[in-house]
C-alpha cells in the first residue's frame, strides 16, 4: 500500500523514487515496532483506578500487525482529490494522516470495552463470516500474484494512463512485468508460475514433515525458498532478483527521515471510520481465531 499511495496519488508522473523507498522502510518499521508491542502486552499502568479493571495495550498473542489495503483505495481517492484542487501531494498526505489520527478514536473506543460487549457488538458468527469472506478475497489475489507480473501489470496500466498525454516521453511504459536482456514477461508467464509453484510446494512440505516451529512460520520459510530458487535462476541470461533497489537505497532509515504536514480532511472522515470499523471486526475474529 505505501508503494502505491506515493506513487500513483502523492507523486504520479515521474515519480518520487526516494519518497517510496521510505514509505515501504516506514510500513515495515512500523510494522515491526507494534507487532513487538503487541505481542508483549504492556499494562496500562492507573487502568483498574480509572476504569475499574486492568487494561493492555497489546493482545499477548502471536499476531502480525502490518499495512492494511482496507484503507489504499481511500487514501488515493482522497489525495487525487486534493491534488486536482491545488494541494501539493505531500500536503495532501499529511492531511490524510491528521484524518488517520482522528478516526483511529474509533478503534479505541472499541478496545477499552469490556471482552462481553465486544462478543455482543461482534459476536462470532460476524466475525467468522467476516473473516471467511476475507479469505476468499485473499484467495484470489494469491492466485494474481501466482502469475508473478499482475501487480507490475496493474502498475504499467496506471503508468501508462498517468503519462500518456506527456510529451517527449519514448517509449511509454507498458505493461510487461519485467524485461530480462530486453526480453519481456507477461503475466502468467510459464517461468513465474514455475517459481510460485516452488514456493507452494515447499509449503506442503512443511506442513507434512516440518517441525511445530517450522510449521508457525511455514509462510516465511516458504517465501524464503522461493526466492533463493529465483536468487539462483535466470531467464533469456538475465537474473530473475534484481538488487538495484537495494544498492539505491539508504544504508539507514527511520521515521523522522521524513516529515509531512499534518493536516485534516473532512470529505474522508466517514469513509475512514468505515475502513477502521471494517478492521476491527477483521482484527476481533483473527483473535479469537488464534
Amino acid at each position: 500500500p505505501p508503494l502505491v499511495i506515493f506513487r500513483f496519488a502523492v507523486c504520479g508522473y515521474p515519480f518520487c523514487p526516494a519518497l517510496e523507498q521510505y514509505a515501504i522502510s516506514a510500513g515495515l518499521i512500523t510494522s515491526g515496532i507494534c507487532t513487538l508491542i503487541n505481542v508483549s502486552k504492556f499494562k496500562i499502568p492507573f487502568s483498574e483506578k480509572w476504569f475499574g479493571r486492568a487494561l493492555y495495550i497489546g493482545s499477548g498473542m502471536l499476531s502480525v500487525l502490518g499495512t492494511s489495503f482496507t484503507f489504499l483505495p481511500i487514501f488515493e481517492s482522497s489525495i487525487n482529490q486534493m491534488k486536482a484542487e491545488g494541494i501539493d501531494g505531500e500536503v495532501a498526505y499529511g492531511k490524510m494522516l491528521g484524518t488517520a489520527m482522528a478516526c483511529c478514536v474509533l478503534s479505541l473506543a472499541i478496545s477499552i470495552l469490556p471482552i462481553d460487549r465486544i462478543k455482543r457488538i461482534f459476536p462470532p458468527l460476524v466475525t467468522a463470516v467476516t473473516v471467511i469472506l476475507i479469505g476468499v478475497a485473499l484467495t484470489g489475489t494469491g492466485m494474481k500474484y501466482w502469475g508473478g507480473g499482475v501487480v507490475c501489470a496493474e502498475m504499467g496500466w496506471k503508468t501508462n494512463i498517468q503519462v500518456v498525454n506527456l510529451e517527449g516521453l519514448d517509449p511509454i511504459p507498458g505493461p510487461a512485468c519485467g524485461y530480462y536482456n530486453g526480453e519481456p514477461l507477461y503475466y502468467g508467464s510459464p517461468e513465474y508460475i514455475g517459481l510460485g509453484f516452488a514456493v507452494l510446494s515447499f509449503l506442503v512440505v512443511i506442513e507434512l514433515f516440518g517441525s511445530v516451529f517450522m510449521k508457525n512460520c511455514n509462510v516465511v520459510l516458504a517465501l524464503m525458498f522461493g526466492y533463493m530458487v529465483a536468487g539462483l535462476s535466470e531467464y533469456n541470461g538475465a537474473p530473475y532478483v534484481n538488487s538495484q533497489n537495494l544498492k539505491d537505497a539508504n544504508a539507514f532509515n527511520f521515521l523522522w527521515t521524513e516529515t509531512f504536514p499534518i493536516g485534516f480532511y473532512g470529505p474522508a472522515v466517514f469513509p475512514m471510520l468505515i475502513a477502521y470499523l471494517v478492521t476491527t471486526v477483521e482484527t476481533v475474529g483473527d483473535l479469537t481465531g488464534t
